[in-house]
């Protein structure tokens, strides 16, 4: 007997557990479905017209930047400097749909509820949720498809923020803007004007753009530049004397904790390396002119707030809810005047530079780079330019992808675009060219990154267990710790059915810190020990959505097992891959650990370029120098 349809469609956005519905239920948060037929899911709406709403929404953020005010593009508008446009350092241009602007999921989701109820025939919407900008979206949706909306609102369970942090957003954001600047300031002083004689009289002509962060402990305690974006690529082009000028953005760890152990490293590296290497912070840039000219571009933008965000709200409809709060941030917050003040020191750290042949930046297309891009075109440096994204692709890390019509050439306000992108793979080639990205803007570049992972295809490494029982599962975390803490508590409910037992091995994001006494019932280890160590001593991998800890498991053969987060969109880097095995509950949990089976060989072999002699790395390098002499002569 065909169950009768419902009038009502009830949009359940919240962790709790609903039985048995009387109405049709849309999970907004999960990817569970029922065989009763009234039960369905947002996240496998999706992931069944992933291509189509992802082209949607890229098609969309480019028709924004086209919009006509007053005869003039969005794009216009924000011009920063002859040829470069602010838009293309918003939050909206961005697209970071998994840290910054988590609404953009959500967006998507909404795409996708629209397109579903055309063909239904519900009466009222009724939502159960503590998103309040949700709320509005929905209801406007349902005003506009002329159906009646509820909100039922849930109690906020995100995390609470300090009384500082608090206080801080209670303020308009200009003043926000404004105290973000000064906090930045006061913090990152100690660095103003390290390394500026070493950059000024440089005889490198090749330059890198990266973090310092995630630097080698035991390096940098010996004055030794270390990284583990680069591995052995720094070492290598010191081998073949081939010298080097770094440009590090700073960030906070326990290494560096403050700019004046930055400042004292930075020193270090300069002394040690004796010109082959030479090191400065961005930081270092730091002056009353700079901080002159970003207020003055600050204040530029600001005055074109209203005029934008007016006509920006009235071409989003239903969805400008979700877009407010980025809009508001990248025209008059904090995240505008970071990302001027960035520009701006980096248009000095270019212009202060000797010309320079070729450039490699660390790139995930956030605002910085994108500034970064047109300093290094209009100081003159050649146009021998890489963005190397050193880890993997991720199919729904929206940053990573743009609508093809930005990749076409209008000569006016242009999406900054480097000579290159390195990639660093197969898969990654592939997913950039699905994505529209022009062929002949890819070069095939080793990646850095994974490879040690070499030495697992030869059979060099073996498994270092002692004979037991037991079966020894990795579990790599989250960068943020609800997301690791959801994944243990996963695992924690489905260790009964587990068979046989097993031994856990708990490695943290570096950034998220695990208390493993908050899981007594674990028999588990905690470990920051590398990632390739620990895989010898496991059976199976146990990740978290996002982490890219999940490719090296994959890439060494072992079996893994992704916990997918309904809240987010499926930001796995082995979405699509064969032999992954993605759940979403304690039951698929322990039934995957308990059936886990290694991956293909072939599949992983072919994943990244990884040649350890580094000979696509040092044809560039060595192309630059040689396109350099033909230009002489």
């Amino acid at each position: 007997m065909q169950k009768k349809s419902s009038e009502i469609l009830l949009v359940w956005d919240t962790d709790e557990e609903l039985l048995l519905p009387s109405d049709d239920l849309l999970n907004w948060q999960s990817y569970e479905m029922s065989v009763l037929e009234n039960v369905f899911s947002i996240q496998r709406l999706i992931e069944e017209n992933a291509e189509h709403l992802r082209s949607k929404y890229l098609a969309y953020i480019y028709d924004l930047g086209e919009l006509r005010i007053n005869s003039k593009r969005v794009v216009d508008h924000l011009e920063l400097r002859p040829n470069f446009s602010y838009w293309w350092m918003t939050l909206l241009t961005e697209k970071c749909n998994f840290a910054k602007s988590p609404q953009i999921n959500n967006i998507i989701k909404l795409m996708a509820l629209e397109e579903w109820l055309q063909d239904k025939k519900y009466h009222k919407v009724r939502l159960v949720s503590d998103n309040r900008a949700l709320s509005k979206s929905i209801s406007l949706l349902a005003k506009k498809l002329l159906i009646d909306f509820e909100w039922q609102k849930e109690q906020n369970k995100s995390p609470k923020i300090g009384l500082l942090k608090r206080v801080f957003h209670t303020f308009p954001n200009v003043i926000q803007s404004s105290i973000w600047l000064v906090y930045y300031l006061i913090f990152n002083w100690p660095l103003k004007g390290v390394g500026l004689k070493e950059w000024r009289k440089t005889t490198a002509t090749s330059t890198f753009v990266s973090y310092l962060f995630n630097l080698e402990p035991e390096a940098a305690r010996k004055g030794q530049f270390d990284s583990h974006y680069w591995t052995t690529l720094t070492d290598s082009m010191s081998a073949k004397q081939h010298s080097t000028n770094w440009l590090h953005i700073y960030i906070k760890d326990d290494l560096l904790p403050s700019a004046k152990k930055a400042s004292s490293l930075i020193r270090q590296f300069n002394k040690s390396h004796q010109g082959s290497q030479v090191h400065v912070t961005l930081a270092s840039f730091l002056s009353i002119s700079v901080i002159f000219r970003t207020l003055k571009d600050w204040y530029k933008v600001i005055k074109l707030n209203k005029l934008i965000s007016k006509q920006l709200m009235i071409n989003c409809g239903y969805l400008w809810p979700l877009f407010k709060k980025d809009c508001e941030d990248s025209l008059t917050g904090k995240h505008l005047i970071s990302n001027l003040l960035e520009f701006n020191l980096f248009e000095k750290a270019m212009i202060e530079l000797p010309t320079q042949k070729r450039g490699c930046y660390l790139q995930e297309n956030i605002g910085w780079e994108l500034g970064f891009i047109s300093t290094w075109h209009s100081a003159g440096h050649q146009k021998d330019l890489i963005g190397f994204p050193s880890s993997t692709i991720i199919y729904w890390d929206l940053r990573r992808f743009f609508d093809p019509r930005s990749y076409q050439r209008k000569g006016l306000h242009d999406l900054p675009l480097p000579k290159y992108v390195g990639i660093n793979g197969a898969v990654s080639k592939d997913m950039y060219l699905d994505g529209g990205y022009p062929k002949e803007g890819l070069i095939e570049v080793e990646s850095l990154r994974y490879l040690y992972l070499s030495d697992f295809f030869h059979n060099q490494y073996k498994r270092e267990r002692e004979v037991s029982k037991e079966k020894v599962i990795l579990v790599v975390g989250d960068y943020l710790q609800h997301n690791t803490y959801k994944q243990l508590n996963i695992l924690l409910a489905a260790i009964d059915d587990i068979e046989p037992p097993a031994h856990y091995i708990v490695k943290p994001h570096p950034a998220c810190p695990v208390d493993i006494t908050v899981f007594p019932g674990l028999n588990a280890e905690l470990s920051d020990r590398p990632i390739w160590e620990l895989m010898k001593r496991s059976d199976i991998i146990y990740s978290s959505l996002i982490t890219s800890a999940a490719i090296d498991g994959y890439c060494a053969g072992l079996p893994v097992i992704t916990l997918l987060d309904g809240k987010t969109l499926n930001m796995s880097p082995l979405r699509g891959s064969k032999g992954v095995n993605f759940v979403s509950n304690s039951k698929d949990l322990a039934v995957a650990i308990n059936t886990a089976k290694a991956t293909n060989s072939d599949q992983r072999t072919k994943y990244f370029y990884l040649d350890s002699d580094l000979t696509r790395w040092h044809n560039w390098l060595i192309k630059g120098s040689d396109d350099d002499k033909k230009t002489k002569h």
